[in-house]
């Protein structure tokens, strides 16, 4: 698949949106991508995300509260 690169700025526009919304699904997949054994590294890389964001979220749900099942 080839993107312009007009197509694909806009994509990238849209996926780092600072909605909420947004930032909760892509911490969500990040989340879910480190829990199936990916690295920090990779889930940055395959999401287009920074090592930084992609390690903070890591570190602020390991320090969480378990919630009661």
């Amino acid at each position: 698949m080839t993107l312009s690169d007009a197509d694909r700025e806009t994509l990238l526009q849209t996926l780092n949106a600072k909605k909420p919304e947004i930032v909760q699904a892509r911490m969500a997949n990040a989340l879910l991508l480190l829990a199936d054994g990916l690295s920090v590294e990779d889930v940055a890389g395959l999401l287009y995300l920074d090592e930084a964001s992609v390690a903070g979220w890591k570190a602020m749900f390991s320090k969480r509260k378990p919630k009661a099942a």
